[in-house]
């Protein structure tokens, strides 16, 4: 709470300035206090950022006991580390050595009475330690440290035009709740994108190594150039764009923050990828060379359906690249749903409508050879399931990420 202290003097009205020595010989009238509450929604919101690894952490112009008392009640104080105060002035900060204070911005989360330049100081270590640091500010002391976070983020309705200049981002609604919301959306997204292009990495891939595998053993073309068109402008197309279509979730947030290095193809999710790659192409070659003994045309049409159907069931391995199909629901995302449905339709009329037949070199197949190259794709589904199982035995990602915050 900020305090004032009200006073009062009889003046000559014809004094129209005022100096120190008129300070002397006030009537003290009383104190008025003044606080400016966190919003309703703050502490949630830092619940939500310290679920997602952010680690929150308050630099203000404020009195130290003011800090504290808004820090504990919005939830931003380091339990965790009991061995150091729950928070530091500026001239606290200045009496540490430097491996003493480095010790301390990395334990605790609030400081108070800082300056501009100990706030750029602050926002600089953090960033040596390998941090990715994102700063609010709405006032010209702010800028300097704006400047210098990763990303600078200020308030548009508090904020200064100096503040809004300096900074990447502005906070329209000035509420810290829509930061944690960005993250979450921005991490949806980038999922969406990973899955994506996993999708088409997996399905391309594994129309090549088919083809480059009959040819270096010696064996006809498994897929002629036109059922691979179609297999790229109808399997492939039509579900991947649905991935795009995938909700984000609590989940989301409970992930780990990603290296700011790390590609879209990650080293965590390339044994996923190509165990899916390898598994449709070994289903779809055995198919192949299966039915070569009747006819190429025949082995052709089987190659045909067992890729299609191994693709279209992959894509539900890649709704998720870490969590089980039955975890995230079979059937919760209707996009994905009704794209799989789309293109095994038009597949099954390509295979079996006379005049597709004939423009893509078909020969018919029977219903029960078809129903069994069906269900044996299914394994790509099976083994995926698998592999995420055992990987989540096994396997935790963790990284780090600092939130820094000039406000309360």
């Amino acid at each position: 709470m900020r305090v004032l202290a009200i006073a009062y003097k009889k003046a000559n009205k014809d004094e129209k300035e005022i100096d120190k020595k008129d300070i002397d010989g006030l009537y003290f009238v009383g104190l008025v206090g003044m606080i400016d509450p966190p919003r309703e929604e703050a502490e949630e919101a830092i619940k939500k950022a310290h679920m997602a690894g952010i680690r929150v952490i308050m630099t203000t112009g404020d009195h130290k006991q003011t800090a504290i008392a808004i820090a504990k009640r919005i939830g931003i104080t380091r339990k965790d580390k009991p061995e150091f105060p729950i928070a530091y002035s500026q001239e606290e900060l200045k009496k540490l050595s430097k491996n003493e204070f480095s010790k301390v911005i990395t334990n605790v989360n609030v400081f108070a009475r800082l300056t501009p330049s100990m706030k750029l100081k602050i926002t600089t270590l953090l960033q040596s330690k390998g941090n990715i640091v994102a700063m609010t500010g709405d006032g010209v002391n702010d800028a300097p440290a704006l400047r210098k976070a990763d990303i600078g983020i200020a308030m548009g309705i508090t904020g200064t035009d100096v503040a809004r200049e300096s900074a990447e981002i502005v906070l329209r609604n000035d509420n810290f709740a829509s930061i944690v919301s960005a993250v979450e959306e921005g991490r949806t997204i980038f999922t969406n994108i990973r899955q994506a292009v996993s999708f088409l990495v997996t399905t391309n891939l594994s129309e090549f190594l088919l083809i480059f595998l009959a040819l270096f053993l010696g064996l006809p073309l498994p897929l002629l150039p036109t059922q691979v068109l179609w297999l790229n402008l109808v399997t492939d197309g039509v579900p991947d764009i649905s991935l795009a279509t995938e909700k984000g979730s609590d989940a989301v947030l409970k992930h780990r923050p990603r290296d700011k290095n790390e590609n879209i193809i990650s080293r965590k999710i390339l044994p996923f990828l190509t165990i899916n790659t390898l598994v449709m192409t070994v289903i779809t070659f055995g198919v192949f060379t299966y039915f070569l003994d009747t006819s190429i045309d025949r082995a052709r049409t089987a190659a045909f359906a067992t890729m299609s159907f191994t693709q279209l069931f992959n894509v539900y391995n890649m709704r998720s690249l870490e969590k089980s199909l039955f975890e995230i629901g079979i059937f919760s995302n209707k996009y994905v749903n009704m794209a799989f449905l789309f293109s095994a339709v038009l597949s099954v009329i390509a295979i079996f409508n006379p005049f597709f037949k004939h423009v893509l070199k078909f020969n018919g197949l029977t219903y029960l050879e078809f129903i069994c190259i069906v269900l044996v794709s299914l394994l790509v589904i099976v083994i995926g399931e698998l592999y995420k199982y055992t990987k989540n035995k096994i396997y935790k990602p963790r990284t780090s990420v600092v939130y820094h915050s000039s406000e309360a």
